[in-house]
């Protein structure tokens, strides 16, 4: 109760109030061995060696923002090939039982800060919508979002690589190529010409093979 007590009576004069996010003061100016400054190496005010990079907090976010979309588009590549794999594993022809197996979970990984969304006069009398979220949470929420991704993305290529290893075998014990076929093609008048479309799926996979095997 006296620390309580203590504490709201220097309120007013001190602040016990806890500091919001970007209140902090932070030194950029690190002192050099000639009492230089610098932002890029240098002492801080207790003669620590430091290394920093200094950028703005709007593109920092941004920045991370763009790391986890490029991030997102290698795990649903990644998350394709493998259930296309799945897919066919399970292909009695290629003696599965018809059963494609479980895949794993790449949806809702990412925890959307809460926005506060309001409707009225702006500064220069226009009508606006305005949606605003809390910086610290949206930052937060996007390096986990990278962890989540980068977790997730080792789980899916492993489980990627076992599948084609048992799909290449499986593809050789049923009279196909290992590897799925690529497109025939030729050069004519200085254009490519496609003699034959890649391979889509299994059907076009034992159509080539019947092909190749009449010829």
């Amino acid at each position: 109760m006296k620390t309580l007590t203590a504490c709201l009576v220097l309120a007013s004069l001190t602040g016990c109030a806890t500091k919001k996010f970007g209140d902090q003061k932070l030194q950029t100016q690190l002192e050099t061995s000639d009492n230089k400054k610098s932002d890029k190496l240098g002492f801080d005010k207790d003669r620590n060696l430091l290394i920093q990079d200094k950028s703005s907090a709007s593109d920092e976010l941004i920045t991370q923002q763009h790391v986890n979309e490029e991030l997102r588009s290698k795990l649903q590549l990644e998350f394709q090939v493998l259930k296309r794999c799945r897919i066919e594993i399970a292909d009695v022809r290629l003696g599965g039982n018809g059963e494609v197996a479980a895949l794993p979970e790449i949806d809702g990984i990412k925890n959307d800060p809460n926005y506060k969304e309001s409707v009225g006069i702006d500064e220069g009398g226009d009508l606006v919508f305005l949606r605003q979220e809390n910086f610290e949470d949206r930052f937060k929420a996007e390096k986990q979002f990278e962890k989540s991704v980068r977790r997730l993305s080792k789980v899916v290529a492993a489980n990627r690589e076992q599948c084609e290893m048992r799909m290449r075998k499986a593809r050789v014990e049923h009279g196909l190529p290992a590897e799925r076929t690529p497109a025939l093609t030729r050069y004519e008048g200085g254009q490519v010409i496609i003699v034959r479309p890649a391979e889509r799926n299994l059907d076009d996979a034992f159509q080539f093979a019947n092909d190749a095997k009449q010829k």
